[in-house]
């Protein structure tokens, strides 16, 4: 897949500086999945009802043209160039098919909290990383592709971090505070021995 910001609120800039803010949260988010389920494996953690879990990520890079972008229109038609600025994101594909269902577990700014099993297992993952990265990262708009075998495909997602400085999308130590007060541990955060009672963090 070929990615690009939405000229309505991007620039040339603005689109780059998006683009690897994204990548660069695609590879963190994968780092603390790895880290997920090594906490699995360590703590024995029985009955995940996914095959795997895992960020679209594999061979992801930013690329830009080596040629010039024709011209955006100027008499009033409609811009129907299939690139509009010289840097994009290239990811993999994402499964689809009727087979697969596209789930939004959480938002920007909404818990997860979700009440079927692999809604339970992100919510573990994202309580995960927060006690993973010291309370200074939280993982948040995670959506993904469920397969029929179960394996979920994840992709797009937004964070928030004490530095506030992941992204257009980061609202910083406010959301980690939300997350930390209104975060329901399930069975996967208990079994995981999350803590609960979360300290406090650097501001």
């Amino acid at each position: 897949a070929i990615l690009q910001c939405k000229p309505i609120s991007s620039s040339s800039n603005t689109n780059m500086k998006d683009l690897s803010d994204e990548l660069c949260l695609l590879h963190k988010a994968q780092y603390f999945m790895d880290s997920f389920y090594k906490c699995v494996l360590a703590h024995s953690v029985k009955g995940l009802p996914c095959k795997s879990i895992k960020w679209n990520i594999a061979g992801a890079f930013i690329g830009k043209l080596t040629d010039l972008l024709p011209p955006a229109p100027t008499d009033g038609t409609d811009n129907n160039r299939s690139l509009l600025y010289d840097v994009f994101l290239a990811t993999p594909l994402l499964p689809s098919g009727a087979l697969y269902q596209e789930v939004k577990f959480s938002g920007n700014k909404q818990l997860g909290n979700n009440e079927d099993m692999i809604g339970h297992v992100v919510d573990a993952y994202s309580h995960h990383v927060l006690v993973d990265s010291d309370f200074e990262t939280l993982i948040s708009d995670i959506q993904g592709i469920i397969a029929p075998d179960h394996s979920v495909t994840l992709f797009d997602p937004q964070a928030h971090m004490c530095s506030q400085d992941s992204g257009y999308w980061d609202k910083g130590p406010d959301q980690i505070q939300l997350f930390q007060t209104l975060h329901d541990c399930n069975q996967f955060c208990k079994a995981l021995e999350l803590e609960q009672h979360i300290p406090g963090f650097k501001h």
